[in-house]
């Protein structure tokens, strides 16, 4: 404020119209309308013409005394009238795509923006409550009184007229400066019923740190963000690295071309709050994890990262799962800007990021937008539709067109702002079905008696369906637990939703229940691991081994292996790495959550760090070490990914189709199937999830010749024994098995996985009897050579059977499995 001499402003008398209104009228002369400014055309609709009222105040310095003569010394101070500027607000084209509930960039108009109209900077705020008796806007720079910034109600032109249910004003504050960044704010409602309310901004695109991560809080207000890309003079600046311009391209030249799903997809899960800590425990933010995160992805060599509670939640315990702020980030960790820097650095690596995104439900926290206005007004107002009882949450009305601009607004914002590159959409299963955990009685049938919502369907399609028309190559992802059909189509238009992929939890479960059982009682479950057969072609998968598996009492993977029969440690984490192996040889794209990749011995507990230091004890560095051969092994090799979502596709030049059983043999707890693509050279994959070591194990094969060791579980590398071939050696066929012409010998260690590179020239080595498969059979017989009929060799630190000793020369033996560098 500049100070200024002037004669003291002659006072304007204003009438009262009640506690706390008061007006006058102002005689301005015919020439008072400023001329039309281009600089303060409003930036998403509307022109704004300068304010109309200004009221001078003066005083001197250190109080005024008429009695002295000279001119006194007084400050100027401009009151800028917020209802001047009745045309710089929402447009109505806005208004239309508002309420017609597809609006891409709702996020532009609804909300607080900082813009400047007529040379003057204020905030524009503007939120949906159709059933409120009157709002305004409350915060720290007023005191959180609510008759300083009462909002108007947006009335429609024309013959759309009417009240929209919008509520919108602009609050000049004068220079950019003036602006106050950082505040915290809210919405005060009067209700229909008579009471007043406080809440947070649905819009809002910072929050404040909760007070408390163990409870929810009383309130958590909004803040007025600095970091509004859309609006703000410097933008956060991307590709500062100069990665993530070309990464965009990419994607989305992928997306285009439909060949984003076969690139490989190995997905790190990670919760950043507990995934690690300071050494005091205290939690790191957002641009503190970027190295170390980025780092360890690398290490482990997945490809993709999947970031639990990015979306703000004033509950820590909700592991995000129930959010608060859909256009904000989680403020736990830092602003906008601080995320925007993690993802970069991940970009940079060529790391693609996938977000926890939650669109059937939201908590139910007063203070959050949970009978927003008073009344039902993001939820079904009956119970029975818009309460999820067994999560005390709230379930959207996929029914409003403003809610469903809401929610595909919100990851549009994800996409754009962010840089988002996939969506894992959470509890999918429990919008589409009505009766989704509810008991007789509890929920109400559809239009047709059905138990299927209609709206939440629609809504999907619409969804999957406009990300693809402006997001190409952006991942969209179902975690959806039953067998509806059609997830990952949009065909038929009925019923399909259009996601590019699915969990598949019934591989999960099943696998989970097989490993559980002691040695003895796995044949009686051996169809848990082949059942997935009978459906993976029916959808695009991923194979998730996520934190829901490690939590709630369930222990850790670790625990899990072999509980039924108290197997010791290391043969448990023998069993896991034979998992494992299974999870990325399978069709889908395999996902691990954070600490499995090393064995944690605890549950998740997102409270505390991961136990790092178990990390550091040898034989769990050995199965850190296999996951980060495995998933190279993955990426690299490519039939075993392009084919994931045609697994009974024929592929070129041999007719083979993209996952073939080669070995079912229950009784041994002994699997094999072979994965093609194109003329890449196939990889066979066998399993033994038994404790029993079967010496000369005959396997049929698809083709002869010499078979490359690419990884054996059980190599020294990895905290194993030593059993079996050891990594790049070559195995060779010509042994003797009565359902095919080609098969190997050679040595299962009990608990392990083995992945074997066919020959080079396989299209001219076809087996003319190829092996049975699913066929095959499920007794020893001729298939297992009994054991100590002959003794193994030790050679170097690898197991080999003493008559195929003089097939495989020195050179032939390493360590080194063939992976991406």
């Amino acid at each position: 404020m500049e100070a200024m001499a002037i004669s003291p402003p002659r006072p304007l008398k204003m009438q009262r119209r009640c506690a706390w209104l008061y007006e006058a009228v102002v005689r301005l002369p015919a020439d008072w309308l400023p001329q039309a400014d281009d600089a303060a055309q409003a930036p998403v609709g509307g022109v704004a013409w300068r304010s109309i009222l200004r009221s001078i105040l003066g005083f001197r310095v250190g109080g005024w005394n008429p009695s002295v003569p000279e001119r006194p010394r007084v400050q100027e101070r401009p009151l800028h009238d917020a209802f001047g500027y009745v045309g710089f607000l929402l447009a109505e084209v806005e208004i239309d795509q508002f309420q017609s509930g597809r609006f891409p960039n709702v996020s532009d108009a609804l909300g607080c923006h900082c813009v400047c109209a007529g040379g003057v900077f204020g905030l524009r705020f503007a939120t949906w409550a159709p059933r409120a008796v009157f709002v305004s806007v409350v915060g720290d720079w007023n005191n959180w009184d609510g008759r300083a910034c009462p909002m108007a109600k947006r009335f429609r032109a024309g013959e759309h007229g009417g009240f929209c249910g919008l509520w919108e004003v602009f609050v000049p504050f004068g220079e950019l400066e003036d602006i106050p960044f950082g505040n915290k704010y809210g919405y005060k409602i009067h209700t229909l019923a008579g009471t007043d309310l406080v809440k947070m901004d649905p819009y809002a695109q910072e929050m404040e740190v909760p007070s408390d991560m163990y409870h929810s809080p009383v309130f958590n207000a909004s803040v007025i963000s600095s970091c509004d890309d859309s609006y703000r003079a410097e933008p956060f600046e991307w590709s500062v690295w100069g990665r993530d311009d070309e990464w965009m391209k990419q994607r989305e030249e992928r997306g285009r071309l439909g060949t984003a799903l076969l690139q490989p997809m190995a997905i790190y899960e990670v919760h950043l709050p507990s995934w690690r800590r300071g050494a005091k425990g205290e939690v790191l933010g957002y641009r503190q994890l970027a190295e170390p995160l980025v780092e360890h992805i690398k290490a482990l060599k997945f490809n993709w990262v999947e970031l639990m509670a990015l979306a703000h939640h004033p509950f820590q315990g909700s592991w995000g799962y129930q959010v608060s702020g859909y256009y904000s980030c989680y403020s736990l960790l830092g602003g906008p800007d601080d995320l925007k820097y993690l993802i970069d650095k991940l970009h940079e690596a060529e790391i693609g990021v996938i977000m926890d995104f939650v669109p059937a439900h939201f908590c139910r926290d007063q203070c959050s937008f949970c009978d927003f206005d008073g009344t039902a007004t993001f939820e079904y107002e009956d119970p029975r539709e818009g309460e999820q009882r067994q999560w005390g949450t709230k379930v959207f009305n996929f029914r409003r067109n403003e809610v469903r601009s809401f929610l595909q607004g919100a990851v549009f914002f994800w996409a754009e702002r962010y840089h988002i590159d996939g969506f894992r959409c959470d509890a999918i299963s429990s919008m589409i079905y009505r009766n989704f955990g509810k008991e007789d009685g509890q929920w109400i049938p559809n239009e047709h008696g059905d138990i299927s919502n209609l709206e939440a369907v629609s809504l999907l399609q619409d969804l999957n369906q406009t990300m693809k028309e402006f997001w190409p190559g952006v991942i969209m992802i179902a975690e959806e637990s039953t067998a509806w059909t059609g997830v990952t189509t949009l065909r038929p238009a009925d019923f399909g939703l259009g996601f590019d992929l699915k969990w598949d939890l019934g591989w999960m479960n099943d696998s989970l229940i097989y490993l559980e059982e002691p040695t003895w009682n796995k044949p009686a479950n051996h169809s848990k691991l082949t059942h997935r057969a009978t459906y993976m072609q029916d959808e695009r998968y991923v194979v998730p081994l996520s934190h829901d598996e490690v939590a709630n009492m369930k222990g850790s993977l670790i625990e899990k292996m072999g509980r039924k029969e108290n197997l010791g440690f290391y043969e448990r984490l023998r069993l896991l790495c034979a998992y494992y192996g299974y999870q990325a040889a399978a069709p889908g794209r395999p996902l691990l959550f954070m600490g499995q990749e090393y064995g944690q011995g605890r549950e998740w507990n997102c409270y505390q760090s991961l136990d790092w230091h178990e990390g550091d004890e040898a034989v769990r560095k050995g199965l850190c070490v296999w996951v980060s051969d495995l998933m190279g092994t993955y990426g690299f090799h490519k039939p075993l990914h392009m084919g994931d979502d045609q697994p009974h596709m024929k592929q070129f030049p041999v007719g083979a189709k993209s996952f073939d059983w080669v070995e079912n043999n229950a009784s041994c707890c002994v699997l094999a199937f072979c994965r093609h693509w194109k003329g890449e050279r196939p990889v066979l994959a066998i399993f033994n999830f038994g404790c029993q070591y079967h010496q000369g194990y005959t396997i049929g094969t698809p083709y002869w010749g010499g078979w490359e060791v690419l990884l054996n579980s059980d190599d020294g590398r990895y905290g194993g024994r030593g059993g079996g071939p050891g990594n790049s050696s070559v195995l060779w066929t010509g042994h003797h098995r009565g359902d095919c012409s080609d098969s190997l010998r050679l040595d299962l260690p009990g608990h392990s996985c083995l992945l074997l590179l066919a020959p080079e020239k396989f299209a001219e080595a076809k087996a003319t009897r190829p092996p049975g498969g699913m066929n095959a059979s499920d007794h020893l017989g001729a298939d297992i050579e009994p054991l100590g009929t002959r003794r193994p060799v030790l050679h170097g630190r690898h197991w080999l059977l003493s008559s195929d000793r003089d097939q495989i020369t020195e050179a032939d033996w390493g360590s080194t499995p063939r992976v991406a560098k």
